[in-house]
């Protein structure tokens, strides 16, 4: 069995990214650490976000204890 070649994967990559740079311009509008949480959380209550995704946004966001 062959491996699917890496450049494959770059599409799917690319399109999530850009779709996660909108949703970063929404969160980049909240105007406090504590709404900007709420915002992520909600959008991975609902599913537009995975765990991952979730995990890094509250990361780089530093929202650890907002």
């Amino acid at each position: 069995m062959m491996a699917r070649p890496i450049a494959d994967y770059f599409p799917g990559i690319l399109n999530r990214a850009a779709q996660m740079a909108k949703f970063q311009s929404l969160i980049n509008d909240c105007s406090t650490a504590a709404r900007r949480k709420e915002m992520i959380m909600t959008a991975r209550m609902g599913d537009l976000i995975n765990d991952d995704e979730c995990r890094l946004l509250i990361e780089a966001y530093g929202l650890e204890t907002a």
